[in-house]
C-alpha cells in the first residue's frame, strides 16, 4: 500500500456470506480504487464473536455466527475473488468496538455501508466522532440493496431463518 492510496473501510458480521454483502465489497473496491494516485485499498472490519453476539438483533442468532476464525477464513476467500477484478489491495482486521478502524484510522477516505437505515446513522455517528478527533470526515459511499428473487431484501437474518439461500433464491418447505 502507498501513501497515495484511497483507503475504504466496511465492517461487518458477514455470516454468512451473502449477495448482498457481495455488492457490499465490489462498492468499496470501486470507491478505493476509483480517483487519484495509488491502486486503492480496501479495510474490512470483522466483528469479533463477543461484538457480533451482542449486536443481534435476535440473541438466538449469536449461536449461528460461527467462529471469528472461520468466518475470516470465508471473507479472505471472498475479497480475493471479488479483489481480482480490481487494482486494490485488501485486509480484514478485527473489530471489537462498533466504529473499528473507521473512526482510529486518520488517512481512512471512506466508508461503504449499507443501505439499511441503522447503517447510514451509524456512518453520521461515525463522522461525528471523527470530527471530534480532529480527523477529515470520511465520504459516505452507500452500496446498493440486492434483492432475493421475492423483492425483498437479501439479509443474514432471512437466511439463518430458511426464508432464503445465499443468493436470495426462496427456500420453500415441502
Amino acid at each position: 500500500m502507498s501513501d497515495t492510496d484511497r483507503i475504504a473501510i466496511l465492517g461487518g458480521t458477514f455470516t454468512p456470506l451473502h449477495n448482498g454483502h457481495r455488492a457490499l465489497l465490489h462498492s468499496a473496491f470501486q470507491t478505493a480504487s476509483h480517483d487519484g494516485e495509488g491502486d486503492g485499498h480496501v479495510i474490512v472490519g470483522l466483528t469479533s464473536t463477543d461484538l457480533a453476539s451482542e449486536t443481534r438483533s435476535d440473541p438466538a442468532h449469536a449461536e449461528l455466527l460461527g467462529s471469528f476464525d472461520d468466518r475470516q477464513d470465508a471473507l479472505t476467500a471472498t475479497l480475493d475473488r471479488v479483489g481480482d477484478a480490481y487494482t486494490a489491495s485488501h485486509e480484514v482486521v478485527k473489530i471489537t468496538d462498533t466504529f473499528g478502524p473507521a473512526a482510529t484510522r486518520e488517512d481512512a477516505d471512506a466508508l461503504v455501508v449499507a443501505p439499511e437505515g441503522k447503517a447510514q446513522r451509524r456512518a453520521h455517528e461515525l463522522n461525528d466522532v471523527r470530527i471530534e478527533r480532529g480527523y477529515r470526515p470520511l465520504e459516505i459511499h452507500t452500496s446498493p440493496f440486492v434483492v432475493a428473487e421475492d423483492g425483498k431484501r437479501i439479509s443474514s437474518t432471512r437466511i439463518r431463518n430458511g426464508e432464503i439461500d445465499v443468493h436470495g433464491q426462496l427456500l420453500h418447505d415441502e
